[in-house]
């Protein structure tokens, strides 16, 4: 018989191999080779990819956030002012080029009050009234009509200055002025002079007038 362990050829009756010396008794047959069980591999996980530098990762969705309700206020209203009318023709032509156009001007005239009279130095008189805010020929109509009212003979220069009702105590006129001059002499001539201011006299619109009779 063939030994198990080396292979060498012995008698059917022998107890040891004569070529390895092994018990040949239990006739053990040589252990076979079995290759090692294969290992399950783990469960392979998702590979996760890094996100490209500069960009964020994108956000997982979410589901949207239901806003509260808004209740809708109502404003009030706010109530428009009608737009001004327009001012009143005048009556003759403005600025006056002579004294019958500043006469003419006389019946557009507004009612005024007397803020202040006083006597200047020599034969002088300032008359100082506050009348409403108005267009420039109604100013001249109103200086007008307070200086026929205010003027007496026994001065030879009167000034009629005009203020707004409210600014009446204000130093300089913002309604106006009327600057009378009696007996001027022009040469070889002896008259009347009247210098007339709209506004404040220093406003891009403001007119000025004079005239002789």
């Amino acid at each position: 018989m063939r030994c198990p362990y080396c292979g060498g050829f012995n008698s059917d009756s022998a107890t040891f191999c004569r070529h390895c010396g092994r018990d040949l008794k239990p006739a053990v047959s040589p252990p076979t080779y079995q290759p090692p069980a294969r290992q399950q591999p783990p469960y392979a996980q998702p590979r996760q990819v890094p996100p490209a530098q500069g960009r964020p990762a994108p956000a997982a969705p979410q589901a949207p956030v239901q806003q509260p309700s808004r209740t809708r206020v109502r404003q009030p209203e706010i109530p428009i002012a009608p737009p001004l009318p327009p001012a009143p023709e005048s009556p003759a032509p403005f600025p006056p080029r002579t004294m019958e156009h500043l006469r003419a001007l006389e019946q557009g005239a507004l009612t005024y009050t007397v803020v202040e009279s006083t006597v200047g130095d020599g034969r002088k008189k300032i008359v100082r009234i506050a009348y409403a805010r108005c267009v420039a020929w109604q100013q001249v109509a109103t200086l007008l009509k307070a200086f026929k009212e205010q003027q007496e003979g026994k001065f030879d220069t009167i000034i009629i200055q005009g203020f707004l009702d409210s600014d009446a105590s204000a130093y300089s006129f913002t309604n106006g002025q009327l600057y009378f001059d009696r007996n001027v002499r022009l040469g070889g001539l002896t008259t009347n002079r009247y210098q007339i201011e709209t506004g404040n006299g220093f406003e891009s619109d403001s007119v000025r007038i004079v005239l002789t009779e």
